[in-house]
């Protein structure tokens, strides 16, 4: 692309901005406040979110397709890049559609079609931590292992304040 196509940058701008705007609106549509099921509160992802996980799987079909018939210099990139998006694909839909995630007062639950239920105090909860490479947050939970919390959750803010609040009794003596 020649550094001064106008009409080049324009493409790239506004794709980014595409991108950015979805991205955020995603993230607005989610409700600040869990779903709950007696004393638990669940966090679920709203259908805005659902649709677009389930509108990545056509497009995977598309890459395969693609790199299927990709010219035999450019098959390398192509089968990188068809791997990349089929995993974030996969990633995306088996996080959206097969884990639950839920909390009360005293315990962590989770399940999974691998790892099955669990539920676990909160005394295992050993890090919370940011991936920049993912753009979410997650829980480091033994017993359990690794808890994606993206900030398109249906009760993702209420998460943040329980935990804020979680931290700040067990760092306080005599609480």
């Amino acid at each position: 692309m020649d550094m001064f196509d106008w009409g080049g940058w324009a493409v790239a701008i506004g794709s980014g901005l595409i991108g950015a705007a979805l991205v955020w609106g995603l993230s607005a549509s989610a409700r600040p406040t869990a779903v709950r099921k007696g004393h638990v509160c669940y966090l679920t992802y709203g259908w805005p979110v659902k649709c677009l996980a389930i509108s990545l799987v056509p497009f995977a079909i598309l890459f395969v397709y693609a790199m299927a018939h990709a010219p035999a210099r450019q098959i390398a990139m192509a089968f990188v890049v068809t791997v990349a998006f089929l995993a974030i694909t996969i990633f995306v839909n088996y996080q959206i559609f097969f884990v639950k995630f839920g909390y009360d007062r005293n315990k962590i639950y989770f399940s999974s079609p691998f790892l099955r239920n669990a539920s676990v105090p909160w005394d295992h909860l050993e890090f919370v931590g940011h991936s920049h490479l993912v753009q979410a947050d997650f829980m480091e939970v033994s017993g359990i292992g690794r808890i994606w919390c993206s900030s398109f959750l249906n009760g993702y803010d209420e998460l943040g304040l329980f935990l804020e609040r979680k931290a700040d009794a067990l760092l306080t003596p005599g609480s």
